[in-house]
């Protein structure tokens, strides 16, 4: 064999190995992009708040978008449809997949706002107006103290609390007395069913709302998602509490005189405690004192007298 000839196919052998590492490395690729392609398919569409959502808000679709997980959480949405209009029990961070536990009643700690308190009301489930009352709507607490006490001078029906969001609703008692699970019975002899609502209460008026429920009859009338309205607080007198502040000293340990206001945190006012009467009237047991009838003294006059003279002695005696 010639040179030439050697030369060639030494080219030739080089040419094939060439082609074979470019086909190896072809099929690799292919491979790659099959497994890619394969993995792409099996990823899930989810459902993601793309802003941070706000509870008891309507959802609209510029809130929400949809991307792909490789595991699907449990409870999540694929349709963006499914969504719009609902309204979460509470806030949905940014980024998070939107899943049936925000639209459902879970865990009652983790819905409470920082500065109030979960509180369980006993409720009539005969009135038909309780019995649709769902988790998320938001109810005004009416209460019925009837004058069957000195305390109660009058029998007195009024607002205690308004716009108390429900957290949820329910069939056991949660932090109501033991006596509440005693059968009751109506005005016609028949067995009334207690139902048991969750409600988030300011932690000022918690005292007011256990005072409302144990000694009045409660009932909550349910809100318009819309009202906004409430009473104006600042219009009427305000409630007192039983523990007062201890006087404020100077620094030489003496009481000053006037005292300096002493401003009490919600804590401080759930601690001091309230009475039935500013349960009742806020305000009104703050004048009680006052309000006592005078106590007239009656002094009988002194009987009438006259001298009488006999044999220059002089004496007095009762005239008759």
């Amino acid at each position: 064999m010639s040179g030439k000839t050697k030369i060639f196919a030494l080219l030739l052998l080089g040419v094939g190995l060439i082609f074979m590492v470019m086909a190896f490395l072809s099929g690799q690729n292919v491979k790659k992009g099959g497994e890619a392609i394969k993995e792409e398919l099996e990823r899930f569409p989810v459902v993601v708040s793309a802003t941070e959502i706000q509870f008891g808000k309507p959802v609209t679709s510029d809130m929400l978008k949809v991307e792909k997980f490789a595991i699907a959480p449990n409870g999540a949405f694929t349709d963006i449809g499914d969504v719009i209009g609902k309204k979460p029990l509470f806030n949905i961070g940014k980024g998070l997949p939107v899943t049936n536990q925000y639209f459902e009643s879970g865990a009652v700690a983790a819905e409470v706002r920082e500065g109030y308190r979960a509180f369980a009301l006993r409720l009539d489930e005969n009135n038909v107006a309780t019995s649709k009352i769902k988790a998320g709507d938001s109810v005004d607490v009416f209460s019925l103290f009837r004058s069957t006490t000195k305390e109660i001078e009058q029998t007195v029906s009024r607002m205690v609390l308004p716009k108390l969001r429900v957290l949820s609703v329910g069939d056991q008692l949660v932090n109501a007395p033991e006596t509440a699970n005693t059968e009751q019975k109506d005005g016609n002899n028949r067995p009334v069913r207690q139902r048991a609502m969750m409600v988030e209460v300011p932690t000022a008026d918690i005292n007011t709302l256990a005072i409302a429920q144990s000694q009045g009859e409660l009932f909550v009338v349910l809100r318009g998602p819309e009202d906004e309205e409430v009473p104006d607080m600042a219009k009427y007198p305000q409630a007192d509490t039983v523990l007062k502040p201890i006087p404020v000293k100077s620094a030489d340990g003496k009481v000053l005189n006037p005292q300096p206001p002493v401003e009490l945190t919600a804590s401080d006012k759930a601690f001091a405690g309230t009475s039935l009467g500013n349960a009742v009237l806020p305000g009104s047991a703050n004048t009680q004192e006052n309000k006592k009838p005078t106590q007239s003294v009656q002094r009988r006059a002194a009987p009438a007298t006259v001298e009488i003279i006999r044999g220059g002695e002089s004496t007095r005696e009762q005239a008759r």
